[in-house]
């Protein structure tokens, strides 16, 4: 499968463009494929990256787990009560195992193994907080992916250029790693970290809530 991802500098998104024009939007994350979106996109925002413990087990549901991440990233940066502070957070999850980033390379090997030839769920939380209300809107969306059967070798040489090392399920799909993929159900740019459709639902709640 050839992976391509969405022209995302075509979207109007005119809920997110007004809350980022006249509220302001911060980014609390420090990953790249999430600015690299917004900036596709056309949004302004700027970025603080969370100090959070992303490792930290909870006793719920997979979906709910993505947004409580979400959630403590947000509640972890100061907030100056004017601006809109977005909080991401993406888990790979295959029969109730959730795969974080790997801690090493043998991690890595262990993962994307366990990944081969299955089809797991791609969870991604949102949380959207007006600080000047006090209110957060919270989203969440799930893509299918299913792997290539991959061999040992050939998942060494993906490992060997680094790129599996700081992503979830040690995979990046809109990088080398989109040759792992053998089919996507759902949204690609949820896959990527920023499901932008979630996004603007959830902007929009926030000028329901805000005027």
């Amino acid at each position: 499968m050839t992976v391509q991802l969405p022209s995302f500098s075509t979207m109007t998104l005119p809920n997110l463009r007004r809350l980022a024009e006249r509220a302001g939007l911060v980014l609390v994350s420090g990953s790249p494929r999430r600015r690299e979106i917004l900036r596709q996109a056309g949004i302004a925002f700027e970025v603080i990256i969370p100090d959070i413990d992303e490792s930290i087990a909870v006793d719920c549901a997979p979906a709910e787990l993505a947004v409580e991440l979400a959630r403590r990233k947000v509640e972890s940066v100061a907030r100056d009560g004017v601006r809109a502070y977005l909080g991401c957070d993406t888990i790979v999850v295959y029969d109730r195992h959730i795969l974080n980033k790997p801690e090493d390379d043998a991690d890595a090997m262990r993962m994307l193994t366990f990944l081969s030839g299955k089809t797991h769920s791609v969870f991604t939380g949102l949380v959207l907080c007006d600080s000047a209300r006090k209110l957060c809107h919270d989203g969440v969306e799930e893509s299918r992916v299913t792997f290539n059967h991959l061999d040992e070798q050939t998942l060494a040489r993906y490992i060997a250029t680094g790129e599996p090392l700081d992503k979830a399920g040690a995979y990046g799909i809109q990088g080398m790693g989109r040759f792992l993929v053998d089919s996507i159900e759902g949204n690609i740019d949820n896959v990527v970290g920023l499901p932008m459709g979630e996004l603007e639902r959830i902007a929009e709640q926030f000028w329901i809530h805000h005027v």
